[in-house]
């Protein structure tokens, strides 16, 4: 990503992404938070910030959306259900599940299917709510999967279905007695499947199954402890695995490495990713990161682009044109605002003088702070330059031994009526 002309350092292919390889890697920025660097590639701009839905539920849940349009948030950690309607965006209580703790739902063939560890329910979305349609064999479901005009629910070692008729069966699948099934994929004519064994086991498989035979296809060792969830590229299929933020993708035959979100932590999470606009999304902590390319030609990007009003991020929902993000104490979407977005550049391994940041819209909301020998950011005057179109600090760093820079965008308003300015960049150079 960095250009040279043994003078300075030129920083501009936003659409790469932030780097999982650390703050040396000079092929793509450091950190992009609250960013967009694919609505018009080459640049790089605040990404619209998220604003508080509701503050109900104030629990952690799952989400369903049925062919309505409305939302059932189910909790994780009691039996209530709640139901957003479509008509006015006004959430609900509707229910409480006889059996708590939720582990799932999902909408299937005109119903509603809700379930425990050990007990599935269902909602006829008219009158009817039966906590206890059927049992699981293993006492440990999980994540769920619509394919082949059924809907299969993992259950520990088990594969358990809901067929066409909603007729329940409990181990259509059964997997070795070490692994637990975490998460499940429809894949063309198959279903993939990811598993873990333990929170101290650093090795899991996903499997390959026709859904039809009574044994798996293929299967796959990945040395994680755990797939927490799968996520859908355009052709692609990534698994997130293990504690440290690392991805891998099917190649068809086996589990290869993808990349790497550095920084993070994370668990076992069914519902943290979907796809929004087009973009994947995955969610860990407060933060929502999209794994995407604009064109084909382009390569696949990490990126920061939204992050909650606060709380922690429990479960991802699209809803039409609309990303529902419940973060526990509440429900945030997208607002028509946006959020204030920061840049890291990597690490430049000598001294320089001058920054340069080249704008395309609205300077006033640039600023520009230095890193210097791994210090702490310190916020410097900017200099702008309108007939050049540079927002710059020139002051000479001169203990210097290898610095970087982190360029902070803030949406302003200006005039009467208010208008949102925001700003906009090319490149960062560092001289």
């Amino acid at each position: 990503m960095a250009r040279s002309d043994n003078k300075n350092l030129v920083y501009g292919e936003w659409w790469r992404g932030q780097s999982g390889l650390g703050k040396l890697d000079q092929n793509k920025f450091y950190d992009l938070d609250n960013c967009d660097i694919h609505s018009e590639v080459g640049l790089v701009q605040p990404q619209l910030a998220l604003i508080s839905d509701s503050n109900t539920p104030s629990e952690a849940c799952f989400s369903a959306i049925v062919p309505t349009g409305d939302v059932y948030l189910c909790s994780k950690t009691t039996g209530k259900i709640w139901k957003r309607a479509v008509s006015d965006g006004t959430y609900s209580l509707v229910h409480t599940n006889t059996n708590t703790a939720h582990r799932g739902c999902r909408y299937f063939n005109g119903y509603l299917f809700y379930w425990v560890s050990n007990k599935l329910g269902y909602y006829d979305l008219s009158s009817t709510w039966s906590d206890s349609f059927a049992t699981f064999t293993n006492s440990n479901a999980r994540g769920a999967e619509e394919h082949a005009n059924c809907l299969y629910i993992l259950d520990g070692r088990y594969a358990a279905r809901i067929d066409a008729a909603n007729a329940f069966s409990a181990n259509e699948l059964s997997l070795p007695a070490q692994f637990i099934g975490t998460a499940i994929k429809s894949l063309g004519d198959d279903l993939l499947i990811g598993t873990y064994i333990g929170t101290n086991v650093s090795y899991c498989k996903v499997f390959l199954w026709d859904s039809v035979n009574t044994s798996w296809t293929l299967e796959s060792e990945i040395f994680e402890i755990g797939v927490n969830c799968f996520i859908q590229l355009d052709g692609l299929l990534l698994a997130q695995c293990g504690t440290e933020g690392r991805f891998y993708y099917w190649s068809g035959l086996r589990m290869k490495k993808f990349g790497k979100i550095r920084g993070i932590t994370t668990a076992l999470g069914e519902q943290m990713s979907c796809v929004y606009k087009g973009r994947a999304l995955f969610a860990n902590a407060n933060k929502c990161y999209s794994i995407h390319r604009e064109d084909k030609d382009l390569e696949w990007a990490f990126c920061k682009e939204y992050t909650v009003t606060t709380g922690t991020i429990a479960s991802l929902l699209v809803q039409a044109d609309q990303l529902l993000v419940h973060r526990g104490t509440g429900v945030d979407k997208v607002g028509t605002s946006r959020a204030i977005a920061t840049i890291e550049t990597p690490e430049m391994p000598r001294q320089f003088n001058n920054s340069i940041v080249l704008y395309e819209d609205n300077p006033s909301g640039i600023t520009i702070s230095t890193k210097i020998n791994n210090g702490v950011y310190a916020t410097k005057t900017p200099i702008l330059d309108t007939i050049h179109r540079t927002v710059s600090f020139d002051g000479g760093e001169k203990e210097c031994v290898y610095g970087q820079a982190k360029i902070t965008l803030t949406p302003y308003s200006e005039g009467s009526p208010a208008v949102e300015k925001v700003p906009k960049i090319r490149l960062i150079s560092l001289l």
